[in-house]
C-alpha cells in the first residue's frame, strides 16, 4: 500500500473509532457492536491485522464485561489500543501479539 493510500485508510479507520464513544456500550450495545464489526471488516480488508485482532478480542471481552457492568472500561481500553495500533500502521504478527498482551495486562487479566 502506498503512503497516500495508507494515510487515507488510517484517516477512515480513525474516524470509525472516534465515532464509537465507550459510553455507547451501555446506552446502545448493539449499535456499538455493529460499529465494531465495521471496524473489523475494514481492518481485514486493508490487512491491518493488529486492528482486526483487537476488534475481535474486544467483542469477546465485551460479552463478559457487559454482564458484570464493566463494558465501558473494557471498551475504553480496547478503543485506546486500537487507535494506538492504527497509528503504528501495519504490524507483524509478533507485534500484534505484544499489543494484545498489553491490553490484557491493562484490564488486569493474563495475556
Amino acid at each position: 500500500m502506498d503512503h497516500d493510500q495508507n494515510l487515507l485508510v488510517q484517516a477512515e479507520m480513525l474516524a470509525l473509532l472516534e465515532g464509537m464513544p465507550p459510553s455507547l456500550v451501555e446506552k446502545h450495545p448493539v449499535q456499538f457492536l455493529m460499529h465494531l464489526d465495521q471496524v473489523r471488516q475494514k481492518a481485514a480488508q486493508h490487512h491491518l491485522t493488529a486492528l482486526h485482532d483487537l476488534s475481535c478480542a474486544c467483542e469477546s471481552a465485551l460479552q463478559q464485561a457487559l454482564q458484570n457492568g464493566a463494558g465501558v472500561v473494557v471498551a475504553e481500553s480496547y478503543l485506546t489500543a486500537m487507535q494506538e495500533a492504527l497509528k503504528c500502521g501495519p504490524l507483524s504478527g509478533a507485534m500484534s501479539e505484544a499489543l494484545m498482551a498489553n491490553v490484557a495486562l491493562r484490564l488486569g487479566g493474563q495475556p
